[in-house]
C-alpha cells in the first residue's frame, strides 16, 4: 500500500511517496528536496557560513538537479521544483528554460502558465504576460490565489491592456473587480483576499455600491481582531459607501467613532462631506471623463466575456516561439556557481559563464 503526503516546496505542492518499494527516482528528487530545503535554512539561520561553503551547496544542488532530469527528462515536477529553485536565487532567465520544458510536456498545468506569467512581467512585458493569467484560471478555476494574482494584475496593467485594445476600460475594472470577487468567494477566512474586494469597489466606481457596503460589513464582523487602526480604516470606508448612497447620517454617526489619529486628515474630509446637504465628489477617488456617463452596473458583466479570444491564445503561442528563437534561453553550468547573500539577506547564485 501507498501512502502519500503532500507537502509544499517553495509554494508549489508536491507528492512525496513513502512506499515499501519506493523507485530509485523518487529516492533521488526527495533527497534534493531536502538538500535544497536545508540550503534555504541556512538565509534564516542566525549563524551565517562562508561563502565558499554556500556554494559548494548550491553546486551540489543545481548538479542533482541537471542529473536528475538528464536521466528523467519527463519529470515535470522536478521540472518546476529546479525552476522555482533557480528563481528563488535570482535566476529567472535560466529559470524560465525548466518552466517552458515542463509547459511542453504538460500545457495544462496552472502553477507553469503563472510562473512565466511573472517572468513575463519582470522582462516588461505584461500584455504578453495577460493570456497567460488567463489561462490559470482556466486551468485551475478552484485555486483562489490565481483570481487574486489576476485581480492584482487587472489592477496594475490596466492602462496597457486599453492601449493595445484588449479590453475597453470598463471591461478590465469589471474583470478586476470579478477576479477579487471569486477569491474572496472561494477562500472566505482569507483576510487578504476579503480586503482586496471590498477594495476593489472603489476601484470600478460602477460597481454596486449595495454590495460594497455588505462587504465591508463583512470584514468587519468577521475579523474582529485586527488592529484598532485597521478597525478604524474599515469604518471610514464604510462610511465612504454610505456617503455614496446618499445616507449621510449614518455615516456621520459612523465617522465620529474613529480616533485614530493617522486617519484624522481622511476623516475630517468626509465628515465634511457627510455633513452637506448634497454629496461632493469622494475625497479619496476622482473619476475620469470617460467615467461620467457610463451607467452600467458590474452586475451585467459575465466573467467569461473577458477571456481572451484565440487571436491572443496565438499570441502566446508566437510568443514562445520568439524566446526560443531569441535564445533568451540557455543551459546551466555546474562548474561555474557562486552563492551570496544578498543586501536583504536572501540567498542568491550566480553563474559566471553559461554553454
Amino acid at each position: 500500500m501507498s501512502i502519500i503526503f503532500l507537502f509544499p516546496v517553495n509554494g508549489y505542492t508536491l507528492n512525496k511517496k513513502v512506499v515499501s518499494e519506493i523507485t530509485l527516482s523518487e529516492k533521488i528528487l526527495n533527497q534534493i528536496i531536502d538538500r535544497q530545503e536545508r540550503f534555504f535554512k541556512i538565509g534564516k539561520s542566525s549563524k551565517k557560513i562562508s561563502e565558499q561553503e554556500m556554494t559548494r551547496h548550491a553546486q551540489e544542488i543545481v548538479a542533482a538537479y541537471e542529473s536528475y532530469i538528464s536521466d528523467n527528462p519527463q519529470d515535470v515536477h522536478a521540472l518546476i521544483l529546479f525552476g522555482k529553485f533557480l528563481r528563488k536565487v535570482g535566476q529567472q532567465e535560466h529559470a524560465v528554460e525548466f518552466f517552458m520544458q515542463a509547459d511542453k510536456i504538460n500545457p495544462k498545468l496552472a502553477v507553469v502558465k503563472q510562473q512565466l506569467a511573472n517572468y513575463l512581467i519582470e522582462k516588461g512585458k505584461p500584455v504578453d504576460a495577460f493570456p497567460y493569467f488567463i489561462l490559470t484560471i482556466e486551468l485551475n478555476p478552484t485555486e483562489a490565489v490565481y483570481h487574486f494574482h489576476l485581480g492584482n494584475f487587472l489592477f496594475l496593467f490596466q492602462e496597457e491592456l486599453i492601449n493595445e485594445g484588449i479590453l475597453n476600460r470598463m471591461s478590465a475594472q469589471s474583470f478586476m473587480h470579478r477576479s477579487f470577487l471569486e477569491a474572496s468567494i472561494l477562500e472566505p477566512k482569507n483576510f487578504d483576499f476579503q480586503l482586496r474586494y471590498a477594495q476593489s469597489f472603489f476601484d470600478f466606481p460602477k460597481s454596486n455600491k449595495a454590495n460594497a457596503l455588505l462587504a465591508w460589513e463583512k470584514i468587519e464582523n468577521n475579523f474582529p481582531n485586527r488592529s484598532k487602526l485597521e478597525q478604524d480604516y474599515f469604518r471610514l470606508c464604510r462610511a465612504r459607501v454610505l456617503l455614496e448612497l446618499n445616507r449621510q447620517k449614518d455615516a456621520s454617526a459612523l465617522i465620529n467613532t474613529v480616533s485614530s489619529k493617522s486617519l484624522t486628515e481622511v476623516k475630517d474630509a468626509l465628515m465634511r462631506q457627510a455633513t452637506n446637504t448634497k454629496v461632493k465628489p469622494d475625497p479619496l477617488y476622482k473619476p475620469k471623463s470617460h467615467e461620467k456617463n457610463n451607467k452600467q452596473s458590474y452586475l451585467e458583466f459575465d466573467h467569461k466575456k473577458f477571456l481572451p479570444s484565440d487571436p491572443h491564445l496565438e499570441r502566446l503561442r508566437r510568443l514562445t516561439s520568439r524566446l526560443i528563437e531569441e535564445k533568451m534561453l540557455s543551459e546551466l553550468k555546474v562548474d561555474a556557481i557562486k552563492a551570496s547573500f544578498d543586501q536583504s539577506g536572501e540567498i542568491k547564485i550566480q553563474f559566471s559563464k553559461a554553454r
